[in-house]
């Protein structure tokens, strides 16, 4: 089973592939990245970044992080708009997904609902059994979102 983890950020996107057979395995990682493109146009460029990864590495189910609440309104309404376009877009092209909380995703991958950003970095890497995640800490959220996903039951979305 492949899943992609997904995330979501207001100019960068984190992604990463994981296939569980037994244990897990890294497939692919990395980001879509905003930043240099006029706020206008950051989701169209996201809905087509985010067709060509799945189009491209056919996952059997999408994983994402639900929204943490934040005192920067600006920044919960920005990164809400990109969660918009991804749920979107993973219906569109009929993936099944789940969503889950960061804490729900620390304390499934690191042991630990508060799990800094360093600690759930070495457990992707432990757990992938990798050296290191490259780029920034979007990249290892994202691929920790895929492992939580990986503990779902598969039959849910078959």
């Amino acid at each position: 089973m492949k899943i992609l983890g997904i995330d979501p950020g207001t100019t960068r996107i984190g992604y990463g592939l994981i296939e569980k057979n037994g244990g897990a395995r890294l497939i692919d990682c990395g980001f879509i990245d905003g930043g240099k493109v006029p706020r206008d146009k950051r989701l169209t460029l996201l809905e087509r970044e985010l067709i060509k990864l799945i189009k491209h590495f056919n996952p059997d189910l999408v994983s994402l992080e639900k929204l943490f609440f934040t005192k920067n309104k600006l920044t919960a309404m920005s990164v809400s708009e990109a969660r918009g376009v991804i749920v979107l877009t993973i219906q569109k092209l009929g993936i099944p997904f789940s969503e889950f909380t960061p804490s729900d995703i620390k304390a499934t991958v690191a042991g630990n609902g508060r799990a800094n950003k360093e600690e759930v970095r070495r457990a992707v890497c432990y757990t992938l059994r990798v050296q290191s995640i490259p780029g920034p800490d979007d990249v290892s959220d994202a691929l920790a979102v895929a492992l939580r996903g990986s503990f779902e039951n598969p039959s849910r979305y078959a």
